[in-house]
């Protein structure tokens, strides 16, 4: 007799996919700890205490101690949503390391998230686990978000947000606008927008398909959906209200003026002032002089070059099926049915161009851009389904060695070069590495603590850096009790912000320790002489 399945395949299949994302949530546990704390963070941390702190004095509690005023704080209309909830951690008065450890946890915790949503917005579009899974694996496993998911608050949790929308925006239109759709969209983009005002593009995008596909209905273009003008209208009333209530909320900076304090956000972020120094192309320039091909240049460098080589695999093919839709005079069907493909190539081309048109100002690599990532992982993954429904056994052969040896590549750089993932240059862009911004957060700090730790027995071990000594922050009273600050120490530790180059020297100094990642300097130790 044949045995019976204990699961069918589908379950298996999905008891498969979360098993590996449950094995992935475990592994991060094993090395959150060799990640240190990076530049923003202990702002961010603060920005959340005041922003707790005036929401507690307004239902009736005293004001904390040594917390600066909300209304008087010059950070005051970052939107901090969604770091409210490790305010929890704080109030259990519990260790600085721990209390770092918990938020890089939920920093990663909120980014396991967005790529769960990736995974079920690429199901829904494909119908294909498989393609789903590729997509899903192309983000979390980009070697940059794979160390910057537990310590970069502001960029990753905005990456998360901005999968999470899509995945919202996508069951919102597949629902022909459901209550519950339009409910839980609204809310999702306005806690997007709370992290960056970026994430008002898909209330935008969301709105001018609602009108498109309203117009072409009531003029008979397409089959009735039901979205008569009178239902359109509404929808967008309550989507906006909704939105805009659900972002007033969460910015409490704007609580004693809403409509003033919003708009006021939205000057504010939408050309961020304030001047920086950034390494690019061989030359330190102010961030607010970054030509308009500053983020095109450090893509083509930073990411995989198996991602470019399918990106180019999805231009040939989108501009095929275009050309041949072009021809029959197919359009309105052309785009209704490859609707989220374009919705993808706005999602990207959008906020780069208008990034680009304003020259608007940027720090340190692209990691204010890591947000384009998903939509344009989505493009690709068009291109790989266009090539897969061909049935060309040639192409797909070649195309299943490109990807398997890319993937395979990929996860072994990230093996041999943990926890220094987030200076990852592809093989070209590694050549050039040293001409770039790297280690810009410091974040090497705590690795070059460790060596001189080790290799010093002084119960007290002087030192200094080029950064701003977060690495204390993750050290426990017994360690942190051998460092010694100094302006005249026995190590200094250079991580190469704002400089240019492999070689660098303090004067009384030498190099006793560099660590170096394909070839370039990530930071090195200089020992008194």
């Amino acid at each position: 007799m044949k045995k019976k399945n204990l699961l069918p395949k589908d379950r298996w299949i999905s008891c498969l996919l979360i098993a590996g994302f449950c094995l992935y949530f475990f592994a991060s546990l094993f090395i959150v700890r060799d990640y240190g704390v990076s530049t923003d963070e202990p702002q961010e941390r603060k920005t959340m205490y005041v922003n707790a702190n005036y929401v507690l004095t307004k239902l009736g509690r005293e004001s904390m101690e040594g917390i600066p005023e909300l209304d008087t704080y010059k950070d005051k209309y970052y939107g901090v949503a969604m770091q409210m909830p490790m305010a929890v951690i704080e109030l259990l008065r519990a260790p600085v390391p721990f209390v770092y450890f918990c938020r890089h946890m939920y920093t990663f915790s909120v980014c396991l998230i967005g790529y769960a949503a990736f995974f079920l917005l690429c199901k829904r579009i494909f119908h294909s686990n498989m393609l789903a899974l590729l997509g899903t694996v192309m983000i979390a496993l980009y070697p940059r978000f794979f160390a910057e998911q537990f310590y970069n608050v502001k960029d990753m949790i905005f990456v998360a947000m901005y999968m999470i929308s899509m995945w919202a925006t996508v069951q919102l239109i597949e629902s022909n606008f459901s209550k519950k759709w339009v409910f839980l969209f609204s809310i999702i983009v306005a806690l997007t927008t709370n992290v960056r005002i970026v994430g008002f593009i898909f209330m935008g995008l969301v709105i001018g398909y609602l009108w498109v596909i309203c117009v072409l209905n009531n003029l008979k273009k397409i089959d009735d959906n039901g979205l008569t003008y009178r239902r359109s209208v509404l929808i967008s009333v309550i989507m906006i209200a909704l939105y805009f209530v659900v972002l007033v909320i969460s910015m409490p900076g704007t609580w004693s003026n809403p409509l003033q304090g919003i708009l006021d956000t939205f000057i504010r972020f939408s050309d961020y002032p304030g001047g920086g120094n950034v390494v690019f192309m061989g030359e330190v320039m102010e961030n607010t002089e970054i030509p308009w091909y500053y983020i095109p240049v450090w893509m083509l460098i930073s990411i995989p070059i198996w991602y470019i080589l399918l990106f180019f695999v999805a231009v040939y093919q989108v501009t095929k099926k275009t050309a041949a839709q072009v021809k029959n005079k197919e359009i309105w069907n052309t785009v209704l049915k490859y609707k989220y493909l374009i919705w993808s190539v706005c999602l990207a081309a959008v906020p780069w161009i208008t990034i680009a048109v304003k020259g608007a100002n940027l720090y340190n690599g692209w990691r204010h851009c890591y947000f384009l990532v998903p939509p344009i992982i989505l493009f690709v993954l068009y291109g790989v389904d266009a090539v897969l429904k061909n049935k060309k056994k040639t192409a797909n052969i070649l195309l299943g060695v490109l990807i398997a040896v890319g993937l395979l590549a990929q996860v072994k750089w990230i093996y041999v070069n943990h926890p220094y993932e987030m200076v990852y240059f592809n093989r070209i862009g590694r050549l050039y590495a040293a001409d770039f911004d790297r280690d810009y957060w410091h974040l090497s700090e705590i690795r070059a603590w460790e060596y001189i730790a080790a290799h010093d027995d002084s119960e007290k071990i002087t030192v200094n850096t080029s950064g701003y000594q977060f690495f204390t922050h993750v050290l426990w009273p017994e360690e942190k009790a051998r460092v010694i600050i100094s302006d005249n120490p026995d190590y200094y530790i250079e991580t190469y912000r704002g400089k240019v180059g492999n070689e660098c020297s303090k004067e009384g100094y030498e190099e006793f320790y560099s660590i170096v990642i394909d070839g370039f300097k990530v930071a090195t130790i200089f020992k008194k002489l």
